[in-house]
């Protein structure tokens, strides 16, 4: 079967670590499937594997192909393009992939859905460090902060919290209101072994693949419930979880957690992560297309 990716991601370069590059790079380096940012009208399939930002610049309009149609759905947009552009792919999609069963629920009302295990990382690269015994607790967020989104104002207003003073808080990657630095990736899991705690301030039903790549270093995680992917993790301890855009929880939360240091099995933490392969995205991938496709 020919499966061709549409993708944002026009070039191969195998140290880019944002999650659909390394994605789409799984897929070709395993499967053999093609990719682009415009769609092969000889493709058996176009898989559209992108953000909603990917449908905006490069797969729209849905209506412009030809042959089967794959496309990867998140949780949906609130408004605006994003949202009206979601709403068109959902109902043209032969096929809607997800990353949680909940979502392949809901969504399994306009035709074929699946979960598929999306949030793969190099868990040889991601690994456990031991334990360093600091002054202050060190707590950690990480990714692209939208300017003015509740993530960036959460953090902003944790900053000016009485605790904090008793606290260190640092960020990885860009436009945070505190001081912040860019990863490569392969340096990443430095900066998550840094952390004493790994908070996570997302406010969409989306998840994060850093929540993943945190417990896989057996770092413990204060998270928003109600996040799909997020509810599928067991309850143990050593993962926090506060209302979702509730700051007073969440620094409460954060509160627990920081009480709990040193009790915490870190193995057991990065044991959550064993099956997050590439190995197993690739071959889930191919069993669920051959499904619906062969």
């Amino acid at each position: 079967m020919n499966v061709h990716m549409v993708t944002y991601w026009k070039g191969k370069r195998n140290g880019d670590g944002r999650p659909w590059p390394r994605f789409v790079r799984y897929l070709h380096d395993a499967l053999g499937w093609s990719y682009n940012h415009r769609f092969d009208p000889k493709a058996d399939v176009n898989y559209v594997l992108a953000s909603t930002t990917g449908w905006r610049k490069h797969a729209h309009p849905w209506s412009h192909r030809s042959g089967r149609l794959a496309c990867r759905f998140g949780s949906r947009p609130e408004y605006g393009l994003k949202a009206r552009l979601w709403d068109e792919g959902i109902r043209a999609a032969d096929l809607r992939v997800t990353e949680a069963h909940q979502f392949a629920a809901e969504f399994a009302e306009y035709g074929a859905a699946e979960r598929l295990p999306f949030f793969a990382l190099e868990r040889d690269l991601f690994t456990m460090a031991r334990r360093a015994k600091r002054t202050r607790p060190t707590i950690g967020v990480a990714g692209y902060a939208v300017p003015r989104g509740m993530g960036g104002e959460m953090i902003r207003h944790l900053m000016l919290y009485p605790d904090t003073r008793h606290w260190r808080i640092k960020a990885a990657g860009n436009k945070w209101p505190i001081p912040c630095k860019l990863y490569a990736y392969r340096d990443f899991p430095r900066f998550y072994r840094s952390l004493d705690v790994y908070l996570l301030v997302r406010h969409t039903r989306s998840a994060s693949t850093t929540v993943f790549q945190a417990l896989a270093c057996g770092i413990p995680v204060v998270l928003p419930d109600g996040v799909p992917a997020y509810d599928e993790l067991p309850q143990v301890f050593g993962i926090y979880r506060y209302p979702m855009g509730d700051f007073d929880a969440m620094v409460d939360t954060l509160r627990v957690c920081i009480g709990n240091l040193g009790k915490h099995n870190r193995k057991a933490l990065r044991a959550l992560t064993e099956a997050m392969t590439p190995e197993n995205l690739c071959a889930e991938h191919e069993r669920v297309f051959d499904e619906h496709f062969a």
